[in-house]
């Protein structure tokens, strides 16, 4: 078996701090470093950006979510509301829970190691690929973190938070993990249609179960953090 690598994205969207070419590049990084720091392993990109990407900019396999019916019709539910006065925050994370449930849903071939890595992030040198491997029954992931936002939500959002821009977890689990993720999915949806705020991070830290985590720190990213653009390596 190998280790599988699901790159999320969203190429084109007017909600974030990059512009698309920067993106591309970005995302081009994200690959090279899988191949240099976990060689061997697939990887797919899948993408719910504002417009279709390109399948030909990238050296791996792209699926195409930005015309699925059932974010687009929730999407669409959200922004008819117009209620968030930071529409990005809950917009991000809704188009990332849903495509990546959807996705993991559709996993047929048996990983030995699933990771979720965001495609604006690299592995660097203190990526340990061995360490991911002999997680067995394991989520591995940083260390949870004090919220850096304390929203109002009826949904329960956690005073604590997962960063989500690199984890991973045996493929052994994958079950678990989309019922996880279901649960993920509906909270984020629910709180789509009210005057609530709530983001992957903390929704990440409130529905995996504990038991089943194991912290390392560093893990091994950097790249471009992209609120404010400033260099990160974690």
């Amino acid at each position: 078996m190998i280790s599988h690598f699901i790159i999320t994205s969203a190429i084109h969207t007017s909600y974030g701090k990059c512009s698309t070419e920067e993106r591309i590049e970005q995302t081009k990084e994200t690959i090279k470093s899988i191949k240099t720091y976990a060689p061997g392993s697939s990887m797919v990109i899948i993408d719910c950006g504002e417009k279709s990407v390109n399948e030909n900019l990238f050296d791996c396999e792209l699926i195409d979510y930005t015309k699925n019916e059932e974010i687009q019709y929730h999407l669409g539910n959200y922004l008819n509301k117009n209620i968030d006065l930071e529409p990005h925050i809950i917009i991000k994370s809704m188009l990332e829970i849903m495509m990546f449930s959807d996705y993991l849903k559709n996993i047929t071939s048996p990983y030995e190691r699933i990771f979720k890595i965001s495609g604006r992030y690299r592995l660097n040198s203190q990526f340990d690929y061995s360490k991911h491997k002999k997680s067995n029954n394991k989520i591995l992931i940083l260390p949870s973190t004090l919220s850096q936002h304390f929203y109002n939500s009826s949904v329960g959002v956690s005073m604590f938070q997962y960063a989500t821009r690199l984890w991973s977890f045996d493929g052994i689990l994958l079950p678990k993990i989309i019922k996880s993720y279901q649960k993920i999915k509906d909270e984020i949806i629910h709180a789509s249609t009210k005057i609530y705020q709530c983001d992957v991070e903390h929704l990440l830290y409130k529905h995996l179960n504990k038991e089943l985590i194991n912290t390392i720190t560093p893990i091994g990213l950097e790249g471009y953090w992209a609120p404010l653009k400033f260099w990160i390596e974690e």
